[in-house]
């Protein structure tokens, strides 16, 4: 391959990298591919821990209810439910 060829290729390279880009921007820039949150929302995951390589556990809360739910690979399972706990900082003990 000589210089030149291989210079139209990596052109080439590059113009299609840049459509691709351009064409991500807008359809970005224009449509609703990434998901806008309200200061409303009701739904949030509190936290979550790995259970295993493929697993996690998740603290999922709703309204005013808090689910605790195994996610998986083939299937999720939620294990239990209770009522939202209030967010209160809990206390360290240190009385300094």
């Amino acid at each position: 391959m000589d210089g030149e060829s291989l210079l139209r290729a990596f052109s080439a390279l590059i113009l299609v990298l840049g459509l691709i880009g351009g064409l991500y921007w807008i359809l970005r820039r224009f449509t609703n591919l990434t998901p806008r949150l309200s200061d409303g929302e009701d739904l949030k995951v509190k936290s979550w821990r790995p259970f295993d390589g493929r697993k996690k556990l998740a603290i999922v809360q709703w309204g005013d209810e808090e689910h605790l739910i195994l996610t998986g690979t083939t299937q999720d399972l939620v294990i239990a439910s209770r009522k939202a706990r209030n967010d209160e900082p809990a206390e360290s003990g240190d009385d300094t």
